[in-house]
């Protein structure tokens, strides 16, 4: 019938695999999603289109670098084995399909897992409605990503307790912070801490100042008041150098509920050292706490010269979502 046609091709799966509605144990690396066609569609020039167009060069990154690293497989090769993994995007192309149809799920066959299902009728079809939702698509696998290092980061010896009371007793927020990042620099109203290694950095700076009218808000507001902070804390390797924003390159500015459900601005760009050759990316998000006295940013950013800062920079933005405030006290 007709009307039931949402009840999407997944479902011929769920009912059928063994183990069953996300109990087992997710599997795949970081980064990696898997997809799954019809086995005449593999090794064609469908096939090709379908990774093409899953492999746009991620937002925000400072060199080429797609949102995730695909494997392609065929339906009849999609056993058992590989239903565990943690992102499947799942393509089937059936005349039964009168209109494209896109399922959303999670915990499908393995715990925290991502799926997603489209059903078309054709290759055009197929094509027009991943151009289409691709943004979507993509966000929904990076938001699972995100929530997976959050997951990692609240398991009692994943975080770092101590360091996270410093932040909250500055702030006033709660946040997850792992093991291995040290306290750097704490100035009025300031915080830097980083993970070192001996091949990459990772760095977040927490700021926060009177809120007073929403044009703080502003694009290029936020990124004047960016680099006041950054030229004044944050000092390069050389006499004279310090980090500040890159302006070649646009900064991507979004308006969403990232920190604690509530309005917050996102910024996607690149930084710089002045004087110096250092580079890299940054995601900061601006929010105001809760009783819309002062605005906080955090601000994550990575260097890691000539390497892929993809997965890294994932890690940023779910300590920066983390954040969450205290439930006021009733009366």
């Amino acid at each position: 019938m007709k009307h039931y046609l949402y009840i999407l091709f997944g479902l011929f799966f769920l009912a059928s695999c063994d183990g069953g509605f996300g109990g087992s144990t997710m599997t795949g690396e970081p980064g990696e999603m898997l997809v799954v066609i019809n086995d005449e569609y593999k090794n064609s020039e469908t096939g090709e289109k379908v990774i093409e167009i899953l492999n746009e060069e991620e937002i925000g990154l400072t060199q080429s670098e797609s949102p995730f690293e695909t494997i392609l497989i065929s339906k009849n090769n999609f056993s058992s084995t590989f239903r565990s993994y943690r992102n499947i995007l799942f393509v089937e192309i059936d005349k039964k399909y009168e209109k494209p149809q896109i399922q959303y799920r999670k915990d499908l066959w393995a715990q925290h897992q991502a799926y997603v299902g489209i059903g078309a009728a054709n290759p055009q079809d197929l094509v027009l409605a991943l151009e289409k939702k691709h943004d979507n698509i993509i966000e929904y696998f990076i938001q699972a990503e995100i929530e997976r290092y959050q997951q990692l980061y609240k398991q009692a010896n994943n975080h770092n307790q101590a360091l996270e009371k410093n932040v909250k007793e500055k702030f006033g927020i709660n946040i997850s912070i792992p093991n291995g990042f040290n306290l750097n620099k704490t100035d009025e109203n300031f915080m830097w801490i980083s993970l070192e290694s001996k091949v990459h950095s990772q760095g977040i700076l927490i700021y926060e100042r009177p809120y007073t009218d929403t044009a703080q808000f502003g694009k290029q507001y936020l990124l004047n008041y960016r680099d006041s902070i950054a030229k004044k804390e944050i000092p390069g390797p050389s006499d004279g150098s310090y980090m500040t924003t890159e302006y070649i390159l646009p900064t991507q500015y979004t308006v969403g509920k990232f920190i604690n459900e509530g309005y917050t601005i996102e910024l996607r760009g690149k930084w710089r050292v002045e004087n110096d050759f250092m580079a890299g990316p940054f995601t900061s998000y601006t929010f105001c706490t809760p009783d819309k006295k002062n605005l906080i940013t955090i601000e994550g950013y990575v260097y890691y010269p000539n390497k892929e800062k993809r997965n890294f920079m994932r890690q940023l933005q779910a300590i920066s979502r983390s954040i969450t405030f205290d439930k006021p006290v009733e009366q």
